[in-house]
């Protein structure tokens, strides 16, 4: 059990919430959540391994499968090589918006996207370096806002997006949405299959 679960945004990345969970709860790194879950990064973590029992995240972190899968929708998931039940963390290729941080400090669900480059409230290119470290934005990391070197990303300066980039992130913004609904469907939707299997 945790000392501190946040409620979590309705926008967070899961991969966000593990950084500022840790960071509640003064680990160096969302890695120690993913081991007091009994969970490890390899091509994908399973969110949901037994459709009859709660996952073990959602009983460390106090949610619902439900709500994991929610803050998980990616389009990826979607593709027959990862199910809706699991989720990949980069160790990099992550990006974040300066100014969307400096606002509230979290990682929105839209910004694990790769077709997502821009942050359409800002209009601005999303950052993907650290601009003192020059590499890229690490996920395992202390804390939300700065990177491993100490950098605080909400001083980060970003380039102004186009028109079409801007264009595409709010598109895809109001698409997962939908998507996220759907997932959350198909998952309820196993567990009733499963449910009545069990009594045939």
């Amino acid at each position: 059990m945790l000392l501190q679960t946040p409620t979590p945004y309705e926008d967070e990345s899961l991969a966000g919430y593990l950084i500022r969970l840790s960071e509640s709860n003064y680990y160096p790194s969302p890695n120690w959540i993913l081991q007091l879950a009994g969970l490890h990064i390899n091509r994908g973590i399973l969110i949901v391994n037994n459709p009859y029992e709660p996952s073990q995240l959602s009983q460390l972190i106090q949610m619902t499968d439900e709500q994991l899968i929610l803050m998980a929708s990616l389009p990826s998931q979607l593709s027959s090589l990862i199910t809706s039940q699991q989720y990949t963390l980069y160790k990099f290729a992550i990006k974040l918006c300066p100014h969307c941080l400096t606002e509230s400090a979290y990682c929105r669900k839209i910004w694990d996207w790769n077709l997502v480059k821009a942050c359409y409230l800002h209009q601005c290119v999303l950052l993907k370096k650290c601009p003192n470290f020059n590499k890229g934005i690490r996920w395992s990391r202390s804390a939300v806002t700065r990177c491993r070197c100490g950098f605080d990303f909400r001083s980060g300066q970003v380039e102004t997006a186009t028109s079409e980039q801007v264009n595409l992130s709010a598109y895809l913004s109001s698409l997962q949405k939908s998507l996220a609904t759907v997932q959350v469907s198909q998952h309820q939707q196993k567990l009733q299959d499963a449910s009545n299997d069990s009594f045939a």
